[in-house]
């Protein structure tokens, strides 16, 4: 797989989310975390990412990196997890130096490594900036200094929040290494575009994009119960997917959803969430066709109908490309 190199750090173009083994989008056994991990990484992928929030997805990424440490050692994958968040509610937050520096040994210890590649703070438009800014990130860059943490940044949905504090670390002169933005390029939203190159403006070195099915949104199933879209937003989807099924056409809305999302040249690196070994062959394959398809800059699908299908969901899903959902929630 390609690798897109980004200082030190040479990050394969798609890499694989971990969240999913927490179990919010369906419980799956060790020894099929065991089997993906080794998929992924057999397969070219080289970053997993994680966070102690996904309830136990770092203790299962950890047990299954350990178990394929002979084939795979420590020096051939990048991990990435966060801090900060522990739980749902604003409550749940810690961004204070202490926390910071008990959360990355906590994690390494699941994770079973004397050092992380990247770690983000966490949904950082849950917690006042100063918190971000004066609190945890001064203590993740002296991490970073020890050798304990190789990059430090920042992760969320709000992307002028993101901006805003890549702004402020570069004002102060110690810039951020990665920002992760989810859910911000995807069929009903390509907010992610606009904000590359003023994320780039701010210094940020790496930036990835998550999620291109927009957290199960954009898939041919109703979306998760605990999705943050309008109703608005969901109808219009559920009727993309009827005109995708009606249609009989060979292709779903997932795998559009994915190729429209691949198609982002501005992000560095893709994550994609993939609890099985048959889920990580689909996102590869789907990133390869999303590459030769190009329809961020004017491709088109080879089938006449999966074209004119494309285009009307295109237009379906149009008056929501600006539209965000609140974040934090009201009930956080």
């Amino acid at each position: 797989m390609e690798l897109v190199k980004s200082d030190a750090l040479q990050l394969s173009k798609v890499g694989l989310g971990c969240g999913v083994f927490g179990g919010a989008y369906g419980i799956t056994s060790q020894d099929n975390v065991m089997q993906t991990v080794h998929k992924a990484l057999s397969s070219g992928m080289n970053i997993c990412d994680t966070s102690p929030y996904y309830n136990d997805s770092e203790v299962r990424l950890g047990k299954a990196l350990l178990e394929l440490q002979e084939e795979f050692p420590r020096a051939s994958y990048y991990i990435c997890t966060k801090l900060g968040r522990y739980g749902y509610t604003k409550a749940e937050f810690d961004y204070s130096a202490q926390r910071v520096v008990e959360s990355v040994h906590e994690s390494m210890r699941r994770l079973h490594t004397d050092y992380l590649d990247i770690v983000l703070c966490h949904d950082v438009e849950f917690v006042d900036v100063a918190q971000v800014v004066d609190e945890a990130l001064p203590e993740l860059f002296e991490l970073k200094r020890q050798g304990i943490v190789r990059k430090v940044g920042i992760s969320g949905y709000p992307l002028d929040t993101l901006l805003e504090i890549a702004q402020i670390q570069q004002q102060r002169g110690q810039p951020l290494d990665v920002c992760l933005s989810y859910c911000n390029f995807n069929l009903h939203c390509q907010l992610l575009d606009e904000f590359i190159p003023k994320l780039r403006s701010a210094g940020i070195q790496t930036i990835i994009s998550a999620s291109p099915l927009s957290m199960g949104l954009l898939c041919a199933n109703a979306a998760p119960e605990w999705h943050p879209a309008k109703q608005e937003l969901k109808d219009a989807v559920a009727r993309c997917a009827e005109l995708i099924a009606k249609s009989g056409a060979d292709v779903s809305l997932a795998e559009m959803a994915e190729h429209f999302s691949f198609s982002c040249t501005g992000a560095d690196m893709h994550l994609v969430g993939s609890k099985t070994e048959a889920e990580v062959s689909h996102a590869l394959g789907a990133y390869e066709r999303a590459q030769r398809l190009n329809l961020g800059a004017g491709g088109r699908y080879d089938d006449p109908q999966v074209q004119r299908l494309y285009e009307q969901i295109r237009d379906t899903l149009e008056p929501f490309s600006m539209y965000t959902w609140p974040s934090p929630p009201a009930d956080a």
